[in-house]
């Protein structure tokens, strides 16, 4: 019992430590989380993932892989693809045979796989998947339209790559079957799996639905009865068709997605922070499966075949299925660049080699090491040609520097246009009309609506924009608005104005806030309004070094410093917790209250 505890509080340890190391390093977690475990295990041998987890490895395994899916179908939003739908279909349907038929024949003529096991192999590397797609989005923000694509061919490549693998699978262990049965066999997995999958997936998700549209459970009971329905559901697949609870944990993210009019943010949330934790336990327990000398005589091959698929396999599979599409070339060449495997490639592997070797199929353990190469490789691949191509192309800001304004009263209106004319992006949300119709007037670029009904914020394209300040009147709402911001913008970059009815001195370290405090403790709507009243808003130039506390000395007591843009378009939201200084040179936004209007 000791060593259990031991491995697993080592497995989470690792976990964590690699998360972090990615944040700070802006590395990709996956790649980290493989080095971890296969530096752990095969290395070190620190631990062993079969004799640590024994009967339950593959059950932990399928489970979790489960709620992976079930959490990227929660992200499946059907406004996000209506412009792009044909290319998914084609690259979830062409696109996956094209990348069968040519990895199979590289296995086969590169790796020295017999057939049958190459074909397998094929169809493993197929399957992509939300655990590595959601991170490089969140990192590369390509624009909506390929953000789009990449999602829904992520997640829904997942079960058709695993139902193939399985169909492979069960006619190799089969053996001597003849063509009309193994095609017979091919038609009742993939028809129990779609079919039944779908329709269990379907009907949690209805349960789900109703407990919330009906308020039946209690808030703190929510996110337990969804995990145990998808759990129940994922069962029931699983036992009438191996692999088909993955199509119906997509299927029940998916309709409570598109259809539950109940407010599901904190499944949500929960789910995400869950999958962080699986993933980070699934990578380095499968990696620290992995045998050293599985790799000997490999590594040359491994190269090569990585090669293919990232150089030839996927731009061919993209440019085919995108053709007469509304994507643009610069579109389909990001779209040709980021195709990374992930852990249901990983996990299919680890089961279907273990099922082999029991079998006594010869050559069933190299299916774990070119398919965690094929990982590693396609990740950093990923994560290199892709940005180069951003930066190369401009296709999208990977820093994005635009600013959104949650408010657009009139000295909201004179600062977007100051930071307009310094080439900075700036977006007004207001649900007032005549707001909206004279920053248009202004040549701003403004949309009538309440950030906070529906799914407006999720449905609404942000990746030109880093920053969100909320200004209106209503403390409140701002708050609120911020909440929800923080979560796709990062606190830090997410700020409010001060609240009337709390001092300045609670508020220099507002850690019950989601946001940060714009301008000065004191800075609230009021104070801003009045000074604005007596002054105006101007954009000036730095011409030496400055601190902060100097920028009262330069502007006049009573000045507010609201934003500066540096001479390389980097934009520093003024915050009431911000140390750093100004370089000479820097542009800079004030309102001074004794200037003439």
């Amino acid at each position: 019992m000791d060593s259990v505890i031991v491995g697993i509080v080592i497995i989470i340890l690792l976990g964590i430590a690699s998360q972090l190391i990615a944040w700070f390093t802006r590395l990709p977690s996956i790649l980290l989380l493989i080095a971890a475990g296969f530096i752990a295990g095969p290395l070190l041998g620190i631990f062993d993932p079969d004799t640590l987890l024994g009967d339950l490895f593959e059950p932990i395994v399928s489970l979790s892989v489960a709620v992976i899916l079930f959490e990227g179908g929660l992200n499946l939003k059907i406004n996000d693809i209506k412009s792009t739908t044909p290319v998914v279909l084609r690259l979830i349907t062409g696109g996956v045979l094209i990348t069968w038929v040519i990895a199979s024949l590289g296995a086969i003529f590169i790796l020295g796989l017999d057939m049958p096991l190459a074909i397998l192999m094929g169809a493993i590397l197929v399957i992509s998947g939300p655990t590595v797609i959601m991170p490089l989005l969140r990192y590369l923000r390509p624009g909506a339209n390929v953000s789009a694509v990449l999602k829904w061919e992520g997640i829904l490549i997942d079960p058709i790559g695993a139902v193939l693998a399985l169909v492979v699978l069960e006619i190799i262990l089969a053996g001597s079957a003849s063509t009309g049965s193994a095609v017979l066999q091919t038609i009742a997995i993939l028809s129990k799996s779609l079919i039944f999958g779908g329709l269990l997936g379907a009907f949690g998700a209805w349960i789900i639905m109703q407990a919330l549209r009906r308020h039946i459970l209690p808030d703190y009971l929510h996110i337990a009865a969804t995990l145990g329905i998808l759990s129940g559901v994922f069962l029931t697949s699983e036992l009438i068709q191996t692999n088909a609870g993955l199509v119906a944990a997509i299927v029940m993210g998916a309709m409570i997605a598109n259809l539950c009019k109940a407010n599901i943010s904190h499944i949500l949330e929960f789910k995400e922070n869950l999958t962080i934790l699986l993933v980070s336990f699934l990578f380095i327990i499968l990696s620290a499966r992995l045998e050293l000398s599985s790799f000997n005589g490999l590594a040359l091959g491994l190269i090569i075949f990585v090669f293919i698929l990232v150089i030839f396999v996927r731009p061919l599979a993209v440019f085919i299925s995108a053709r007469r599409s509304k994507l643009g070339m610069n579109d389909k060449l990001l779209l040709s660049s980021i195709a990374p495997r992930g852990i249901v490639s990983a996990s299919i592997a680890s089961v279907f080699a273990f099922r082999l070797t029991a079998d006594g199929y010869s050559g069933g353990e190299l299916l774990l090491p070119v398919t965690f190469a094929v990982i590693f490789g396609t990740i950093l691949t990923s994560s290199i040609i892709a940005p180069l191509l951003i930066k190369g192309l401009k296709i999208s800001q990977m820093n994005p520097q635009g600013v959104v304004f949650i408010g657009g009263q009139i000295w909201a209106r004179d600062i977007a246009t100051l930071l307009t004319k310094k080439k900075i992006k700036c977006l007004i949300i207001d649900d007032d009309k005549a707001n909206v119709a004279y920053a248009k007037r202004k040549g701003l670029e403004a949309i009538h609506a309440d950030a906070l009904k529906g799914s407006f914020l999720d449905d609404t394209d942000f990746n030109d924009y880093g920053y969100v300040v909320a200004i209106t009147a209503d403390d409140n709402y701002n708050i609120l608005v911020a909440l929800r911001m923080s979560k796709s913008f990062g606190r830090s970059n997410v700020f409010i104005l001060p609240t009337v009815d709390t001092s300045s001195r609670d508020q220099k370290h507002p850690e019950h806030l989601p946001g940060r405090l714009l301008f000065g403790a004191e800075a609230n709507y009021d104070r801003i309004s009045e000074l604005y009243d007596k002054g105006k808003i101007r954009l000036e130039t730095l011409y030496k070094d400055t601190t902060v506390a100097e920028l009262v000395e330069i502007y006049g007591k009573g000045s507010l410093s609201l934003f500066t843009v540096d001479h390389n378009g980097l934009v520093t939201v003024i915050s009431a917790d911000i140390k750093k200084g100004f370089k000479s040179g820097t542009d800079i936004v004030t309102l001074m209250p004794d200037s003439s209007k």
